[in-house]
Order: C-alpha cells, then structure tokens, then sequence
C-alpha cells in the first residue's frame, strides 16, 4: 500500500471513528469525502456485518472520551446520575470535539457549556451542577499547575520588612496552583458531604460563597475565602501590584482601604500556610 493509500485509509477510519452523529452519520460523512464505503476497506467478517467491525471502534473512541470526562467529574457524575450526564457530555463532545493529544484538555469547557445551556430564568438549584463542575475543574487544575511546594519565602516577615522600609506593601503573587472562585451556592459543605457514603444530599440554597483550590505540600484542598480576600487573589492574578490589588479589593468588597491592611497583615501567614500567596520574584 502506498503512503498516499494509507493516510486516505486512516484519514477514512478516524472520520467513521469520531463522527459525533453515531457510526451512520460518520459512513456518511466518510463516503461523502471519498469514493471508499465501509465494503471497500473493511473484509467482511464470518459472522456478522461489516458495520458490526466498524462499531467497535467507534463505540470505543466514545466510550473512552465519555470515561475521561467521567473521572474528570466524580462528584458531579454522582449528581446527575450516568444517562443524565452522558446526555450532557455527549452533547458537549460532538460541541467541541477532542482536539489536543492530552486527556487532561477535554473537559476544560464542560461548566462553561453547561452553564450556556440553562434555559434563561433557570432556578437556582438548575445551577448547581455548573457550579459543581467549575469546582471540580479547579481541583484538577490546581493539581497539576506548579505549586508553593519549594517556596521557603518568609511572606509575613518580608510584609514587615517592607513595610519598615516605607513601603505600603510587597510584591505578591499567587501561585500557579491556586483557583479563586466566586460561586453562587455554598459548594464546601456540599462537596464533603458528596465525598461521603450515603444518598446524595439536596442542593443548598443559594448563598455566595467564596473559594480558593490550592495545592500545598503536594495536597489539593479547598479553603473558604472571605469576599475581600477572594478579589485580592483575582487581582493579583490579573497582574496588578500589591497596593493596586488591595486598593480594588477595598473598592469590591466595600471596607476601608487602612482596615483591609491591617486584615491582610493578620491574615499573610495562614495565606502562605495554605499555600495562596507568595512573594513574588
């Protein structure tokens, strides 16, 4: 077989293999691209139809994306239950189709087209598992982004050096690992309760919350955020300084600006502990 022959034989199998329309809709598409039809590239089998052949590779590179997705999103499985989550994932891969070699990017978008396919006015428990997977999503970003865990940096003692110095504050940073979120319903109680044996528990009522996902000593865990210590993370991972970021988490959150500096000053240490800031450099 020449090499031209052989990447239109590929080229023919991948189109059946991934048609997001079922394995009729992907012949369709593979005869419409080329004059080969399934008699022309598969041997018939002694038992069987050709079609049958062809189907273990398409139920199979499905099947597949749809188990990736799945421990992707344990919690949120659990919640809507396999059908009703197989409906939502298929219809998120035929949506945007796996187009990286790594497993980890395939359900990067998921809460993303789940949340634009709530109906307007949706009730607020219909968001409860957008907001669970945009909660689960951070936990597996933060598992795998470059954390503090090599991070010695005294942050309290260079606040205070700083500040000793004449300077209002240090440079901060967030560490890669951290996820700041903003969500609409108390997701931590719900989450620990998810983790456990037992029925799955009603949605909570809707409430803001406020959550950072970070990675310390090589451990994801999920830390409860004040509102002005949530918009101070956001601003720094925006790229503002530490005086700026302050300034606009004083002006979100609705505190003077002199009561956040001293909060910040108590509140450094449990941040480096916890692995959300640094300094940065």
């Amino acid at each position: 077989m020449s090499r031209s022959a052989l990447m239109d034989s590929q080229y023919w199998l991948l189109t059946v293999m991934t048609a997001s329309g079922g394995l009729e809709h992907g012949l369709t598409l593979a005869a419409a691209r080329g004059a080969a039809t399934g008699k022309d590239m598969i041997a018939a089998p002694p038992r069987g139809a050709i079609r049958d052949r062809l189907g273990v590779y398409h139920h199979g590179y499905w099947q597949r994306l749809l188990e990736c997705l799945q421990a992707d999103y344990p919690l949120l499985l659990r919640v809507l239950e396999a059908p009703l989550f197989g409906f939502f994932a298929h219809a998120y891969l035929a949506r945007q189709p796996s187009r990286s070699p790594s497993m980890y990017d395939l359900g990067a978008g998921f809460a993303d087209f789940l949340a634009a396919s709530l109906p307007p006015q949706a009730p607020a428990a219909a968001h409860l598992p957008v907001e669970l997977a945009r909660l689960e999503r951070a936990y597996t970003e933060a598992l795998r982004a470059p954390g503090p865990e090599n991070d010695h940096a005294p942050l309290a003692g260079g606040l205070m050096l700083a500040l000793a110095a004449g300077s209002e504050l240090p440079l901060l940073a967030v560490p890669a690992c951290v996820r700041p979120l903003a969500l609409s319903l108390p997701l931590l109680p719900y989450w620990r309760q998810l983790q456990q044996d037992g029925p799955v528990p009603p949605a909570p009522e809707p409430a803001a919350s406020y959550l950072a996902v970070a990675r310390q000593h090589w451990r994801v865990a999920l830390h409860p955020l004040d509102p002005w210590q949530y918009h101070l993370l956001q601003a720094l991972n925006d790229g503002l300084d530490g005086p700026a970021a302050l300034q606009r988490s004083a002006t979100l959150s609705g505190q003077p600006l002199a009561t956040l500096t001293v909060e910040l000053l108590l509140w450094l240490p449990l941040a480096q502990q916890l692995g959300l800031l640094r300094l940065a450099g």
